[in-house]
C-alpha cells in the first residue's frame, strides 16, 4: 500500500476531476478506477491490513464505521500547493492522498470497493475528490482485494 500511496503523489500533477459521493457501491456503480470484489463474510483481515500498513509519516488511519477504513496521506508540499491553487482549496485543511477500502453485505456476500482519489477541502466549503485513470493503480487495487481472499467482478 505504501508503493501505492506513492504513485498517487507522483501521478497528482496528471489528474482529472471527477466527484463522488463516497461511501460504499453497490456493484458495478463504483467510481472510475475503483475495484470490486466479493468476500464470503465480513472482510476482518482487509480491514485490519489496510489500517495496518498506514503507518508512515504524515498518514493517518480513518475508520468512520466498521464498514469503512481509509490509508489517507498528506503530499509534499510543492504538490499541496498546486493542488490548493488548482481546485480552489484551503491552506486550513489540506489535501490528502486517499486509498479507502469500504464494504456492505448484499446477498451474495460482502461486497467490497477499493478506491483511491485526492480530496482536496474546498474554501467555500465541502471537499472536492479527485480522480485519476491509472491501471497499475487499478491493478495493485485489485491484487490487493484477491489476495485478501475476494472473488473479483
Amino acid at each position: 500500500m505504501k508503493h501505492l500511496i506513492f504513485g498517487l503523489g507522483l501521478l497528482a500533477a496528471g489528474c482529472a476531476e471527477t466527484t463522488s459521493s463516497g461511501g460504499s457501491f453497490a456493484a458495478g456503480a463504483q467510481p472510475a478506477g475503483a475495484q470490486q470484489a466479493y468476500f464470503e463474510g465480513y472482510p476482518a483481515g482487509l480491514f485490519f491490513a489496510a489500517g495496518a500498513v498506514c503507518d508512515g509519516p504524515g498518514q493517518d488511519v480513518v475508520r468512520p464505521d466498521e464498514n469503512e477504513v481509509r490509508c489517507e496521506s498528506l503530499p509534499d508540499p510543492q504538490t499541496a500547493a498546486a493542488l490548493i491553487l488548482q481546485f480552489d482549496g484551503t491552506v486550513e485543511d489540506l489535501p490528502r492522498f486517499v486509498i479507502a477500502f469500504s464494504g456492505l453485505q448484499d446477498t451474495a456476500g460482502y461486497l467490497v470497493t477499493a478506491d483511491s482519489y485526492i480530496r482536496v477541502p474546498r474554501r467555500e466549503g465541502g471537499a472536492q475528490q479527485v480522480r485519476f485513470p491509472d491501471e497499475r493503480i487499478e491493478a495493485e487495487l485489485a491484487r490487493l482485494l484477491v489476495d485478501a481472499g475476494g472473488a473479483p467482478l
